[in-house]
């Protein structure tokens, strides 16, 4: 599997990557999304902001996750635990989706009102 900026290079001049290229590659970029995003909500949710050394470690971690997936499969830059293939990850997932589906019906034991 190529890298994966030779994959998003081929999809931005109308290119057609392999199926799993794809594949990987969206899970890839939805997980580093997930991560900087994590990071944004904590420090905008922060009664204290950070220090800029602080600041500068954290932009400099995104910085190189960014860089280091790039120059990597999106196969590879995942690994095991996080491959759809993994039987675990499967069993992982679906019983993160099942805990997000009772968090959004209201039914997680935090969520009940008891009269």
């Amino acid at each position: 599997m190529r890298n994966l900026s030779e994959i998003i290079e081929e999809c931005k001049t109308n290119g057609r990557p392999e199926y799993d290229e794809l594949r990987y590659s969206v899970i890839a970029l939805v997980s580093m999304l997930n991560m900087d995003h994590k990071n944004l909500h904590e420090e905008l949710m922060r009664e204290k902001p950070l220090s800029d050394f602080l600041k500068k470690m954290k932009s400099d971690n995104s910085h190189n996750m960014y860089r280091n997936a790039l120059n990597k499969s999106p196969k590879d830059w995942l690994g095991w635990n996080n491959d759809p293939e993994n039987p675990d990850y499967q069993k992982f997932h679906a019983m993160g989706t099942k805990l997000i589906e009772k968090a959004l019906a209201g039914e997680l034991p935090n969520q009940k009102i008891s009269f």
